[in-house]
């Protein structure tokens, strides 16, 4: 006979559906990178290197290396928030860096203002924008990772964790119809419209994270 889920359970079920909801919007942001800013690296960033032409394809690599130097710097940081009793919990972490990922956007609202379509700029206007993104999916995806097998009942990690990865696909799909209106839109306003998707996203979640922590917060202790 199978066990029935109780009342404490069924609150944390609904608690990590929510987040998983709002986390598609973080992840049809997010895979911009290998959509439209793609795009944007190929038709209007320079790539020339003491005069050395550099695939802008190289652009995907920015955010790989960028998560192997920082990710261990965030930890650090993170733990000497512990110690201290400063260290958000994993909803707020989550919430923050939704709004960085939206805040990254503004790097590339201000290097997109008065271009035409062959303009050119410089590659550090990307690779600032990149820098607030990875620090933005630092703060949310290895702490839901954990975060899921913190709350999901025992018996229900394994189809929770799942329901993670069910919304990172509908996540990529939002990126996909995004991606649409990339031509149809100036680009500065194309990347407002994701930064507002971004922040919003973030403000959400931070205002729900009072009753989600009372609901998780004997299983959530706030590390990654």
């Amino acid at each position: 006979m199978k066990e029935k889920l109780t009342k404490d359970e069924l609150l944390r079920i609904g608690a990590l559906v929510v987040i998983c909801a709002l986390n598609i919007v973080f992840w049809g942001v997010y895979e911009q990178q290998g959509n439209t800013l793609q795009l944007f690296a190929d038709r209007n960033t320079n790539w020339n290197f003491l005069g050395f032409e550099v695939p802008s394809t190289w652009f995907q690599a920015f955010n790989p290396a960028m998560i192997f130097i920082f990710a261990p710097l965030l930890n650090v940081f993170w733990q000497w928030q512990a110690k201290r009793k400063l260290e958000p919990s994993s909803v707020v972490k989550m919430g923050m860096g939704c709004l960085m990922l939206g805040l990254g956007f503004i790097v590339m609202i201000l290097a997109s203002r008065g271009m035409t379509e062959t303009t050119r700029i410089s590659v550090l206007w990307l690779a600032g924008a990149t820098f607030v993104f990875t620090i933005g999916e630092l703060y949310l995806s290895p702490v839901g990772l954990s975060f899921v097998t913190k709350i999901s009942p025992m018996r229900m990690v394994s189809m929770l964790m799942g329901v993670w990865f069910l919304a990172n696909f509908f996540g990529n799909y939002l990126t996909g119809y995004l991606g649409t209106f990339y031509e149809r839109m100036p680009h500065d306003r194309f990347f407002m419209m994701l930064t507002v998707m971004g922040v919003v996203t973030g403000l959400l979640l931070l205002a729900l994270s009072p009753p989600l922590q009372r609901i998780t917060a004997k299983h959530d202790r706030g590390e990654a």
